[in-house]
């Protein structure tokens, strides 16, 4: 029987995570709490597509719907971004030939507050605005006096110019978490001539009825002291350049029917066509860094400067509904909203799009205990989007 890579990585993440829990034994009860804390965030960041099943920025139509998913998605977009470049070493010093680590990392990005708001009037959106302008982000704080879009249109009724509105709603609220954590499982193996690869991975992990979460990335390591006269003897200092690149996938269920949209009548003749919908993230990630680090017994203090990049690619797939006005005088529902089969768009290609690409340089800073051949880090990145990583695994040689 063959074993396929995916199955590998989900037999490591848990045999890491079984050696982790044997180790604690040897910790206090308030780490033990810390660790379980920290799977409990992961959890709850799954609450956040909640925000998803109701896409109201379809309402007032495609041309409006782009620029207001960008703006209030942008953040997490890049969060996530800022999640996948981080963790990718925890010391500057390749591995020896055939030496080897297996790490879990948990990396919490957030986002600054000048993105958790963003100003709908600067979107030359069609929709009349209600409100004030100034809204949250999906990484914003949740508010109850929101503003709402409006959108109407005048039809002749009978060679009567009669305005109809076709959707009016209160944009969504944030969703007061500013912050999400990743988790991911890392492999890295010691190459010939001061040389580490790394592969890690996240299996796809159902998330129910939210979606589903995945990630891949592979990076190296080579150090550049061992080129350099005078310092390659040092016992202590190590410096290397290190680069990765990370791709994940995360889908999430949206459930947007007729049944959504005011006053509409569904005239459609398959009841089931809205039923496979989803929003879908592609985020590719890659950075590049020069790390130093100075290993003494036990702790290794680790310093990095480097630059990251991502890009975020957003779809729809799934069919949707857009309605119109009635116009026909012998029809039962003249003059009323109606969505009918011409109205309905299926993976509408005006809402797949590249989203914001965060570039950002990055500072990074942090220490390894090792403790035989059990590891822990912490470290902290300094970005715009900025990241506080946490780390367990077992390195060798």
């Amino acid at each position: 029987m063959k074993l396929k890579l995916s199955d590998f990585f989900t037999a490591l993440f848990r045999i890491i995570l079984i050696f982790v829990m044997l180790n604690l034994k040897t910790c206090s009860m308030k780490r033990f709490k810390v660790a379980l804390l920290s799977v409990a965030i992961f959890a709850l960041s799954a609450s956040t597509y909640a925000q998803l099943t109701d896409v109201d920025f379809l309402k007032g139509g495609i041309d409006d719907a782009k620029p207001l998913f960008e703006s209030y998605l942008g953040p997490y977009a890049n969060i996530f971004g800022a999640n996948l470049n981080a963790a990718w070493y925890n010391t500057a010093k390749p591995h020896k030939l055939g030496g080897f680590d297996l790490t879990v990392t948990f990396n919490t990005a957030w986002a600054p507050v000048a993105d958790r708001t963003f100003d709908l009037s600067t979107l030359g959106l069609n929709g009349s605005i209600i409100g004030d302008p100034i809204t949250s982000t999906v990484a914003g704080k949740k508010i109850t006096d929101r503003p709402s879009l409006r959108y109407t249109e005048t039809v002749d009724l009978n060679g009567t110019p009669t305005d109809i509105t076709l959707a009016e709603y209160k944009v969504p609220n944030g969703t007061g978490i500013n912050m999400i954590p990743l988790p991911m499982a890392q492999l890295g193996i010691g190459l010939p001539f001061g040389t580490d690869v790394s592969v890690r991975y996240l299996p796809t992990l159902d998330l129910g009825n939210f979606g589903s979460i995945g990630l891949w990335g592979v990076g190296g390591k080579h150090s550049i002291i061992q080129h350099i006269p005078g310092l390659k003897h040092l016992p202590v200092i190590d410096i290397s350049v290190q680069g990765g690149y990370t791709k994940l996938t995360t889908l999430a269920n949206l459930n947007y029917g007729p049944d959504k949209i005011a006053n509409a009548t569904d005239l459609t003749t398959d009841p089931t066509v809205f039923d496979d919908q989803k929003v879908q993230f592609t985020a590719g990630a890659w950075t590049i860094n020069l790390i130093a680090s100075q290993t003494l017994p036990v702790i290794t203090f680790y310093q990095g400067i480097g630059y990251s990049s991502s890009v975020i690619d957003f779809g729809l797939k799934g069919s949707y509904p857009f309605p119109e006005v009635d116009v026909d005088p012998v029809s039962p529902h003249f003059g009323e909203l109606v969505v009918t089969d011409n109205g309905i768009l299926t993976d509408p290609e005006l809402l797949n799009f590249e989203m914001k690409n965060n570039k950002d340089l990055r500072l990074n800073a942090g220490f390894r205990i090792k403790l035989g051949v059990l590891t822990i880090h912490f470290d902290y990145t300094k970005a715009n989007y900025s990241v506080f990583t946490s780390g367990i695994g077992v390195s060798f040689r």
